[in-house]
């Protein structure tokens, strides 16, 4: 499945989210409102215990092979350079995760999630956790803490924006220890990769026995007050002078570079691209556009990312991998949406 979502024997999805917004994939536990760190681990169960153990060699049909210690006592043969993940459930069984190295350190998902909020300067009391779960069989865990909406134009169209510090732990030597601020909600991997490489700030630490260290430089790295908040903001109010009135040819001359007449356009090309046109022209009326944020580039902008993430030709999982990839070919587009619609100034 492309969420990579783990589930528990019983089938329950190790995911849990605050009810506002419920993720695309629409698997998890729903809960109301934000939560506080250790109810959210708890409702994704994602607060098991990982441990680390030795790696015994076992032959190809799977029995451990057992050879003599110095002391001539049969005991089995272990491999000296590796080392074994194992989860702790709370039913009392275990599952191998993955083989690390000897210098690899665990970092229980739970005191990575306390330490992003020590990053925030909030506390394990504070309901501040937005989204949490585990991915790959439990080798990798995430959650998203809420920073508060980033609000443009606060005395005329008050639309918010959300901010994130998107949380990572791994459990499989590859994955580091990660913090990094986003737009993008965690709810599965493509959503944890894409704020990835859309964060405005990220640090790492490697899950060796100096991390603890590393990770109280976290909060001087990240910044918190982010200079993309101040890009973004500039972006938006620029967007919000440009006066684009219904019906005008400004639009036009936005959609047309979004959705440029081919050279050879074939009949039904050409239906296709005027009923998308026609679609969002009718969007941008709404009001979630225009109708509530006034006749301006802004809204002629939020107009045409609704249509990429909602309305185009696509299955709903490819809209929202697409819309959630900051390579995507969907991104691009509303990129160049924002760019003609900056041009018209």
């Amino acid at each position: 499945m492309s969420h990579e979502l783990d589930t528990t024997k019983a089938g329950k999805v190790r995911m849990a989210y605050a009810d506002h917004e419920v993720p695309w994939h629409r698997l998890g536990t729903p809960m109301k409102g934000l939560q506080k760190a250790e109810d959210m681990l708890r409702a994704a169960d994602a607060d098991f215990t990982v441990v680390l153990t030795g790696v015994a060699a076992v032959d190809s049909e799977g029995q451990v092979i057992m050879t003599q210690d110095e002391n001539g006592a049969t005991v089995p043969l272990m491999v000296d350079d590796s080392r074994a993940t194992v989860r702790v459930n709370s039913d009392g069984t275990f599952d191998s995760l993955s083989t690390v190295g000897t210098r690899f350190v665990v970092q229980q998902n739970s005191d990575c999630l306390l330490k992003a909020l020590d990053i925030v300067g909030a506390t394990s009391g504070d309901a501040v956790v937005d989204t949490c779960g585990v991915l790959h069989g439990g080798r990798e865990f995430f959650a998203s803490i809420d920073l508060g909406g980033l609000v443009i134009d606060p005395t005329g169209i008050n639309d918010k924006i959300e901010r994130y510090l998107l949380v990572r732990n791994g459990h499989d030597g590859k994955t580091p220890i990660t913090y990094a601020n986003t737009s993008i909600r965690a709810v599965c991997k493509n959503t944890v990769n894409a704020g990835m490489k859309s964060a405005t700030r990220v640090f790492t630490a490697r899950h060796t026995r100096n991390q603890d260290a590393a990770i109280n430089e976290a909060q001087k790295v990240l910044e918190l007050s982010t200079a993309w908040a101040e890009e973004f903001t500039r972006t938006a109010e620029q967007l919000l002078r440009v006066n684009v009135p219904t019906g005008s040819y400004a639009i036009d001359k936005v959609l047309n570079t979004v959705f440029p007449k081919k050279k050879d356009e074939t009949d039904r090309q050409r239906e296709n691209r005027e009923s998308i046109n026609e679609l969002i022209r009718a969007l941008y009326l709404s009001d979630k556009n225009a109708g509530g944020f006034g006749n301006n580039g802004w809204s002629l902008y939020n107009t045409v990312v609704e249509y990429f993430d909602h309305y185009r030709d696509a299955k709903p999982t490819e809209r929202a991998i697409s819309s959630m990839d900051p390579n995507s070919w969907v991104t691009k587009k509303k990129d160049e949406a924002q760019n003609a619609i900056l041009a018209l100034i």
